[in-house]
């Protein structure tokens, strides 16, 4: 068991940033190791090893953006409107965008989450996602083609994230791939459309590991060790994966993991049916 966690944690470590889906690549692997987990909470607690990754490398960000919004709570208490700071302040804007963007995603969460469950214990499903993360992949070769893209970053564009970001918890499709293609597709740059992806991801863990917190008491004694150290081998590997995303997203070549998408959905498809 200690092999197995180590690799399913290593798994979503990379695939968690890399656009080619970590929650498909879990239910894949787990069926081909035939390992019984606690379903959407092992992978829900492996995700937040991943968020530690997002931490180390969005640690300026999240700084500044904290810090923008106590200063700006500070002049909306002192009389200025929220639309002036909205416009002006940059951090506090992508504060609110964030909050903008969780409200769908929490939406489609609520609404179809045993549905999305159910997904979970069949394979196949997560190889036809697999196929359609990399169509999405493949049209971003157009979106990332040039960075001429610099349309600031709207509500529209958060809703819209946020919406991808919702219908991503389906196993094989790629919260990250589809969230920054989703992004470029609106006119976003870059650099832009990755920051908001992973910067997005955030209150959405935190809220899902608040929720499961009741449920970890039903593991069983040696579960949680292993589900410890499988959680901090994807943090370090999640880390890794995180910054080559970056890379690959700058020059633009986010299209080519569809070339690893397809043949492996393809793959699963054929296996498991």
């Amino acid at each position: 068991m200690l092999i197995k966690s180590i690799i399913l944690g290593a798994i979503q470590g990379l695939t968690e940033f890399l656009p080619i889906s970590s929650s498909g690549h879990l239910v894949i692997f787990k069926s081909f190791l035939d390992i019984e987990t606690q379903g959407v909470i092992w992978e829900i607690s492996l995700h937040f090893s991943t968020l530690l990754a997002i931490f180390g490398v969005f640690y300026k960000d999240i700084f500044l953006i904290l810090k923008s919004v106590c200063h700006s709570f500070k002049k909306l208490i002192s009389g200025e409107s929220i639309t002036s700071i909205f416009r002006d302040d940059i951090h506090t804007r992508t504060f609110l965008l964030i909050i903008i963007g969780t409200i769908p995603t929490v939406i489609i969460a609520f609404s179809f989450r045993s549905s999305f469950e159910s997904l979970f214990s069949k394979p196949a499903v997560a190889g036809y996602m697999l196929l359609v993360t990399g169509t999405v992949l493949w049209f971003t070769k157009y979106s990332l083609k040039a960075d001429g893209n610099k349309k600031n970053l709207g509500i529209i564009d958060a809703l819209v994230v946020g919406t991808v970001q919702g219908l991503a918890i389906t196993p094989g499709i790629s919260r990250s791939g589809t969230t920054i293609a989703a992004a470029t597709f609106r006119g976003i740059d870059r650099e832009t459309a990755a920051r908001f992806s992973f910067l997005l991801a955030i209150p959405v863990i935190l809220g899902a590991m608040a929720m499961m917190a009741k449920d970890t008491v039903t593991l069983k004694n040696g579960e949680i060790s292993f589900l410890i150290i499988g959680s901090v081998v994807a943090a370090i590997t999640g880390y890794i994966s995180l910054r080559i995303l970056i890379k690959i997203v700058t020059i633009g070549k986010l299209h080519l993991f569809s070339y690893y998408c397809w043949p492996v959905g393809l793959f699963v498809i054929l296996f498991f049916l």
